[in-house]
C-alpha cells in the first residue's frame, strides 16, 4: 500500500495493490470525490481516492449519498469491502443510512502540514 497526496487538489490516493494499477478497472462513487476501484475482473481492491481529503476529514458527518442510489446488487456484494479493513482504516460507512465519516489516520498529518 502506498499513500499519493496531491495538495493543490487536495486529493489523496491510497493504492492498495500497485501491481494492479494498470488492469482494467471499474469504479463506484461511494460520495462525490470517494470513489473505490477494482480491477474488471477479479473484483480485486485497486485503489481509493479521495477528492476534497482534508475539507472530508474534518466533517463530523459524511453524507454517502452515492451509495444509497447503488443498486442492491452493488451494495450486497461492495458491503463486506467497505465495513472491513482497509477501507474501514479510512472511512466508516453505515451501509443501511448511507451516513458515515472519514478517518483521518495519524499519518495523514503530514499531508496537511505538507499543503
Amino acid at each position: 500500500m502506498f499513500f499519493s497526496y496531491d495538495s493543490e487538489g487536495d486529493v489523496l490516493e491510497v493504492i492498495f495493490e500497485e501491481d494492479l494499477h494498470n488492469a482494467d478497472q471499474m469504479a463506484y462513487e461511494l460520495r462525490k470525490g470517494i470513489v473505490l476501484y477494482f480491477t474488471a475482473k477479479e473484483f480485486k481492491l485497486v485503489q481509493l481516492t479521495l477528492v476534497s481529503y482534508r475539507e472530508l476529514a474534518q466533517m463530523p458527518v459524511v453524507d454517502f449519498a452515492e451509495w444509497r442510489k447503488l443498486s442492491a446488487s452493488a451494495k450486497k456484494r461492495l458491503r463486506p469491502i467497505v465495513t472491513s479493513s482497509p477501507i474501514a482504516n479510512f472511512l466508516k460507512l453505515d451501509p443501511k443510512t448511507g451516513a458515515g465519516h472519514i478517518i483521518f489516520p495519524a499519518r495523514a498529518e503530514a499531508f496537511s502540514k505538507a499543503a
